[in-house]
């Protein structure tokens, strides 16, 4: 490899090749390098395909191929780094996920695949379509490892017949002719995984899509990506994402949150009780009532995306940023609004709503906490939490005002759901109520 990349660390090995992570000396970029053996390609010849099949493919969730160097032993592929976690990694981390979110990456993968199967004049199959093989990049997805990808032509076999198990189609290992339907074979199971991790009714409702894209027969399957993705694009157009029962119909439909005066914490207990309410089977929108970008800033640090709607999404969190006075308010139908008017509080008193008021417990803020305290300590449908986990001031306030007030504890992260602040929702919403 030449002297314009300095290694820096290794990315992994396997029997035939090996992956850096170099820096290109002049342009202070990252790139991956797969160095492959050239004793190991006279019995291996397809492992130089995946150069020939990268370097004319130009798609956001396709690694760009940016050299090829060779010397007396290797050949050096000099690619894209793509930096983030696998979609394995991602899921089996999480407790649940949502099911917007995995639709939602489950058409980029479409997407993806799409771009393969229509390249001209030969199309493209992946073959060994798996989680692993999926990187979570913030907002997309990146599909790695072309290793036993190849062209379908005219003249015979060109595919692989090894591929994993648990992913690869059975024609794979029946010596079959693979063809496009085997990729979608590959995105079946990898939509199988994502809904291990959702709720019991919306793995029901996409188990008919999973079942057909992983028909054992492939003439049963859906005959091309773009059938399938019409089908996950209805789960979204028809409502599927709104999981609920009949009982839904008598509860709770909107809770106000506010606080008495900035960074006293209101945003980031609106966000927890929201991704609360959801992990917890009840489905709840989070909506931004105030002028900040307070949500959106957290949620792009975290890796969330946007909807065609406007709806922010990051794991069992869905919400609503503010967009302006002359955009009209997104209108819950079934289901439960968490609404942070930030410091508005004078709107919200005026409506006669459930309402949670976040109060400031350090010195310089208690002024203003006792000043509405008398305002407000007579309305109903209130409660009171005390931020920063101040437990004593808040039995001083409860005992003060004869109201009661929860103590909300230390908290870095809104969308992670810690066992404490599990116990004081469930607490609040029980003696509630609510």
């Amino acid at each position: 490899m030449s002297d314009k990349y300095r290694i820096v660390s290794s990315l992994g090995e396997g029997n035939s090749s090996q992956v850096f992570l170099v820096e290109h000396r002049k342009l202070k970029a990252f790139r991956a390098v797969k160095c492959l053996k050239k004793s190991a390609l006279l019995l291996q010849p397809q492992l130089l395909l995946e150069t020939d099949i990268l370097k004319n493919l130009k798609h956001p969730g396709i690694p760009t191929i940016y050299d090829v160097e060779e010397d007396d032993e290797y050949y050096y592929i000099i690619e894209e780094y793509v930096q983030g976690q696998s979609m394995e990694a991602y899921v089996l981390r999480q407790n649940c996920i949502s099911i917007d979110m995995a639709v939602h990456m489950a058409l980029q993968i479409c997407d993806v695949m799409k771009y393969l199967h229509n390249q001209k004049p030969y199309p493209i199959i992946y073959q060994d379509l798996k989680p692993e093989h999926i990187i979570l990049c913030g907002k997309r997805i990146v599909l790695i490892d072309f290793g036993i990808s190849s062209y379908i032509t005219s003249h015979g076999n060109t595919f692989q017949y090894f591929g994993t198990e648990g992913y690869a189609p059975p024609e794979k290992y029946q010596g079959n002719r693979c063809d496009i339907r085997s990729d979608i074979y590959g995105v079946g199971k990898v939509i199988e995984f994502m809904a291990s991790k959702l709720r019991a009714e919306e793995f029901q409702f996409l188990q008919p899509l999973i079942e057909k894209a992983t028909a054992y027969h492939m003439e049963e399957r859906y005959p091309a990506v773009e059938v399938l993705e019409a089908d996950l694009h209805g789960c979204i157009a028809c409502g599927s994402l709104n999981f609920h029962n009949e009982k839904s119909k008598h509860l709770l439909k909107e809770i106000a949150v506010a606080g008495t005066q900035m960074r006293v914490g209101t945003t980031h207990i609106a966000i927890a009780l929201t991704c609360f309410m959801n992990q917890y089977d009840r489905s709840c929108v989070y909506q931004e009532y105030h002028e900040s970008d307070c949500m959106r800033l957290l949620i792009n640090e975290d890796g969330g995306y946007m909807r065609n709607d406007g709806m922010i999404i990051y794991e069992k969190f869905r919400g609503i940023p503010y967009y302006g006075e002359g955009i009209e308010k997104w209108s819950p139908t079934e289901e439960l609004s968490i609404q942070d008017y930030g410091t508005d509080l004078q709107d919200v008193l005026e409506e006669n709503k459930h309402l949670v008021i976040v109060m400031g417990c350090r010195p310089w803020e208690k002024e203003q906490t006792k000043s509405l305290l008398e305002k407000i300590s007579l309305r109903k449908n209130l409660v009171l939490i005390c931020n920063y986990e101040s437990r004593i001031e808040a039995k001083n306030i409860a005992r003060m005002y004869r109201h009661r007030v929860y103590s909300f504890p230390l908290d870095a992260d809104p969308f992670h759901m810690t066992r404490e602040k599990r116990k004081l929702f469930q607490k609040l919403l029980r003696q509630e109520g609510w």
